[in-house]
């Protein structure tokens, strides 16, 4: 961890005498910071979210592994991001988030290098332990806690912006692993994949990202504010909000994380499985397709998903789109072509990337910024176990019997997902204030 420190007091430092005052150009430094977070956010999920699917197809036709086992490794994967996003939250509250990233996209390339030297199916585990920690630590939590913190008035549209990286990631990105490891390897590829990511990553981040509007002299969405003191250490921001025990308590919180772990447990598990099922049913350009269909649906959808969510309720935007993702996955369940799985990658695209968006809206809407980190952390970690589990669901249920059944079966699970959060009801928490220590 000192490593972590001495970085963040080297970035901190950087901050504290820039000599801009935090714009550039007359521009929002918070839009520059966002522009960041988007590209940071297209590496992670091209190299790690999206890519598991290829990763589990690579794993299965190069080593002969199970399709039950390589949906374990990847549940595995999904397990451990959740669990140190958890412990993301808590870093980025105490050091500089910029120094958090860039620790995890080194250890997440190192975990990529390791990819390619997988050979027994036991060897998956640690390899994605490493890499999982390391994607997390650079990944969800410290992006959206960033955009909460520069954007408040304008925290949809920014976070559909910055999270749409998500779907560009799966656009530009894993079709072209998929392409290289078709034409090669992923033995012989894994090495340029992991240093590829980690140039995304890096410079960006140092570059372009910085901890808070407030230890830059401003106020969140652009409003001016008094600078601070040239070359002296930044104090900590006590932003509004609900205190993380008491929020992790409420009965909003537990229901939420309850139905995210069923629906996105049913998302994942179908995404990571449409190109094998697609490349089963079909041909490998068909899979390659339907995943840039998919990806490309959803970005659309992720910014008018942004729009709604500032006009309308994100309760019933949620619940909307629960539906909608259901019917996705049903569709391409029940395909037995390659334009009947296409219908249903754009109907799942649809509600794919905007559901994983409206997580951390509910949250900050119900919570606030205060303790978000820890809050976000602590729903991602609760919600990975779904995340986790669907994959490997999918894989056993495919090997006990067909893929349309275990799709069919993530129907089921996503609608049970959406009872459990319309009983959640509307948050019910103390007043919140500014004014807690931190």
């Amino acid at each position: 961890m000192r490593m972590v420190l001495t970085m963040t007091e080297i970035i901190s430092r950087r901050s504290a005498t820039d000599p801009t005052g935090g714009r550039r150009a007359g521009i929002f430094r918070g839009w520059w910071v966002l522009a960041g977070i988007f590209m940071t956010m297209t590496a992670g999920s091209g190299f790690a979210f999206y890519a598991q699917g290829v990763f589990l197809d690579a794993l299965v036709e190069e080593q002969g592994f199970s399709v039950g086992m390589a949906g374990a490794g990847t549940g595995f994967f999904f397990v451990v991001s959740g669990i140190a996003g958890y412990f993301a939250g808590g870093l980025i509250s105490r050091f500089d988030v910029r120094a958090v990233m860039v620790v995890g996209a080194t250890v997440a390339a190192i975990g990529i290098v390791l990819l390619g030297r997988i050979r027994t199916e036991w060897q998956m585990f640690p390899v994605f332990l490493v890499y999982g920690a390391g994607y997390a630590l650079a990944g969800l939590v410290p992006a959206t806690s960033l955009v909460t913190r520069w954007f408040h008035a304008r925290r949809s549209i920014a976070l559909s912006i910055a999270s749409t990286g998500l779907s560009f990631g799966g656009i530009a990105v894993t079709p072209l692993l998929a392409q290289l490891i078709d034409a090669d390897s992923l033995v012989a590829q894994a090495p340029r994949f992991a240093v590829a990511y980690w140039l995304a990553v890096v410079p960006v981040t140092l570059l372009l990202l910085r901890p808070s509007p407030e230890a830059m002299g401003l106020l969140p969405d652009g409003a001016a504010a008094p600078p601070i003191t040239t070359g002296s250490p930044a104090k900590p921001v006590a932003h509004a909000g609900t205190p993380f025990a008491t929020a992790v308590r409420t009965r909003y919180f537990r229901f939420l994380s309850a139905a995210f772990i069923l629906i996105m447990g049913a998302q994942v598990g179908a995404l990571q499985h449409i190109f094998k099922l697609t490349k089963d049913t079909v041909d490998v350009d068909a899979a390659s397709l339907a995943l840039v269909v998919v990806t490309s649906t959803s970005v659309v959808a992720r910014i008018l998903g942004g729009i709604a969510a500032s006009r309308i309720s994100l309760s019933a935007l949620t619940s909307i789109l629960i539906v909608v993702q259901a019917f996705g996955i049903t569709v391409i369940g029940l395909a037995g072509s390659q334009a009947t799985i296409l219908v249903g990658a754009i109907i799942l695209g649809s509600a794919m990337g905007n559901l994983l968006m409206l997580h951390p809206l509910l949250l900050a809407d119900a919570f606030g910024v205060r303790d978000y980190p820890r809050i976000y952390g602590m729903g991602s970690l609760l919600m990975i176990v779904g995340v986790g589990l669907g994959p490997f669901a999918v894989g056993l249920i495919r090997d006990a019997a067909t893929y349309r059944t275990s799709f069919l079966t993530m129907t089921a699970v996503a609608l049970i997902g959406l009872v459990i959060f319309r009983a959640g009801g509307q948050p019910n928490v103390p007043d919140q204030r500014a004014d807690l220590p931190v």
